[in-house]
């Protein structure tokens, strides 16, 4: 339908997947480097599931041995899916997948919170908080990582709404000054009233 078949837009096919395939490895282990370049030692406690069992697997590590074990975990999921493509490409002909998987690795990456937090400089809060929750590719969450049940005031992480301790502190300082801002506002609505 677009000429794929043609022995030009094949070549360049080729480069293009091959570029986007280098340009995906070269981010992941630029993030890989920076992840072994800056160690952050602060702990990490969270509950893993683990699939085909009930229990969850809890998990005490770093942020750091967490962040490499997650861009690891990126890059080699992503060699089968390569060779995947080429051999399609190569054995059956197919040059589709080209197009396809040209687009969405770098997508994959730009989008992960791995990219967010140690290329962009953003904060680890709110969406790129530890641990991240794996999206399957319809959108919905796999394996989300739950609640520690530990006392520890550690960085205790859930998926969403973590309160670590120090803004455990601040959210109950909030809380009282709502109170009392509500019981003035009652007494000084009850004098008007007399």
């Amino acid at each position: 339908m677009f000429g794929l078949d043609k022995p030009e837009n094949i070549r360049q096919l080729r480069i293009m997947y091959m570029t986007a395939t280098a340009i995906y490895f070269s981010i992941g282990l630029l993030i890989w480097q920076i992840i072994r370049s800056k160690p952050n030692p602060a702990p990490l406690v969270y509950d893993e599931p683990v699939n085909g069992q009930e229990e969850p697997t809890h998990v005490e590590t770093t942020v750091s041995e967490y962040d490499l074990s997650q861009i690891e975990k990126m890059l080699k999921g992503s060699i089968p899916s390569t060779l995947v493509i080429v051999a399609l490409h190569y054995y059956f002909k197919v040059n589709q997948p080209l197009i396809i998987q040209s687009v969405l690795p770098i997508i994959t990456i730009l989008r992960s919170p791995l990219f967010g937090i140690h290329i962009l400089g953003m904060k680890p809060t709110g969406s790129f908080e530890r641990p991240w929750i794996n999206r399957s590719s319809f959108g919905n969450a796999m394996n989300q990582p739950a609640a520690s049940n530990s006392d520890e005031t550690t960085a205790t992480a859930t998926p969403s709404n973590s309160i670590t301790a120090s803004n455990s502190a601040t959210a109950d300082k909030k809380a009282g000054t709502t109170e009392k801002k509500d019981k003035t506002s009652a007494e000084t609505a009850d004098k008007k009233l007399e």
